[in-house]
């Protein structure tokens, strides 16, 4: 039966093994458009994604290639209806690291639980999606407009499916009532996303012979004071925190610059993210750049810098209070909210920020069992999941 336990089982296996690395997902996508339309969607359709539109709009650009690049939107209901909701799930997986004990693209289950790439993070949730949507029309008491975006390219663009999608809403201004982002949360509701902010230091110095060290100046040297001085922002006081978010804080991922011991290094690269919280946004720029700007005033003049930003990941939080945040929460046969936060980035930010629509994120599986070996999600979960997500369509908001 559509929608039910086995049904999603035999349609997770088939998305596992079909690889999807970022900017291949052409093939997963064909087997989701096949997916939908098997499963009651009124309609199905392709939204391609345009990098340089999406660069002239919203300043957007992503690393991946995106020629044949596109997005599946499935509908279920009538489009004039109410609410209009919006679920999302991304495709696109990490590679596989390394020390799976079998073969990433053969999906298995032990225990109840389905391991694979991409099982979790977030296919799963893509499936749990559809599913919910499919049983709230069978049952025949779908009481919204559902649209499940099935999206490219958020592991390494950082949102350019979803971006494509809510530029197309925009374009035609239809903007959704509630949103729905499918990311692992063991099936409990997120109503608050860190931010993560990831930042290239080049530092130049002047090279020379490590027995006169007196003639060069280090890049390294240098650098590693700056890292010292970014930590202090971690520890800022009277820092507003969020309750459900984790501290924020500053996380030093690389270093690397010289030839060897025997010389002063001239050039050295550094890698810093910094994880903050909603609160943190309005003042992060100004507190790391009043940070740089007081390293700067220390150094030798043979000391020069150049600052790239990685990407931005924005957080965003939602009111739990909302009246679809509580309707939710009964579907999951909670008598009040008990939200709690997401400690990584999503697309949710997004659809939040630019559609300005009460986003929270909900989903199947472990966040702790992603992007690592042997990433495995419980198919009970995936079933709570869809289950939910019907009794969610099927009551008034």
């Amino acid at each position: 039966m559509i929608g039910d336990a086995s049904w999603i089982e035999t349609w997770l296996a088939r998305l596992v093994s079909t690889s999807s690395l970022s900017g291949q997902e052409g093939a997963a996508q064909g087997l989701v458009k096949e997916l939908m339309a098997e499963a009651g969607a009124d309609a199905v359709r392709v939204v391609p994604v345009d990098a340089e539109t999406l660069r002239k709009a919203h300043g957007f650009v992503t690393p991946t290639p995106t020629e044949g690049m596109f997005a599946v939107v499935g509908a279920w209901g009538s489009r004039g209806a109410s609410p209009f909701v919006l679920l999302n799930g991304h495709i696109d997986t990490v590679p596989a690291a390394p020390g799976w004990t079998t073969d990433p693209l053969e999906p298995w289950v032990t225990d109840g639980w389905m391991n694979g790439l991409g099982s979790a993070d977030m296919k799963a949730g893509i499936l749990g999606a559809i599913a919910g949507a499919a049983r709230a029309k069978a049952s025949g008491i779908l009481r919204a407009y559902v649209e499940v975006q099935s999206v490219p390219d958020e592991e390494d663009g950082g949102g350019t499916g979803t971006l494509a999608c809510v530029h197309e809403l925009l374009s035609q201004a239809r903007i959704p009532n509630f949103a729905i982002v499918c990311e692992p949360t063991g099936v409990e509701i997120a109503t608050s996303q860190i931010g993560s902010r990831a930042v290239i230091y080049s530092i130049k110095g002047l090279q020379a012979h490590a027995n006169m060290k007196h003639r060069g100046v280090s890049a390294i040297e240098a650098a590693m004071e700056l890292a010292r001085d970014l930590e202090s922002w971690a520890h800022i006081s009277n820092r507003k925190v969020h309750a459900l978010l984790g501290p924020p804080s500053v996380n030093i991922g690389r270093i690397e610059g010289g030839i060897g011991a025997t010389s002063v290094a001239n050039d050295c690269r550094m890698e810093v993210c910094f994880t903050y919280h909603p609160e943190d946004e309005p003042l992060l720029l100004a507190e790391t750049d009043a940070i740089v700007a007081d390293w700067r005033a220390r150094q030798n003049p043979a000391i020069t810098l150049d600052v790239r930003e990685l990407h931005n990941v924005k957080p965003f939080t939602t009111d739990p209070a909302l009246a679809p945040v509580k309707s939710l929460a009964r579907a999951l046969g909670q008598e009040r909210v008990s939200p709690r936060g997401f400690p990584a980035g999503s697309d949710g930010r997004l659809i939040s920020r630019l559609l300005k629509c009460p986003t929270v994120i909900f989903g199947p599986g472990d966040i702790d069992r992603i992007h690592k070996p042997n990433e495995a999600v419980e198919l009970a979960q995936v079933v709570a999941h869809a289950e939910a997500i019907e009794r969610f369509l099927s009551t008034s908001h």
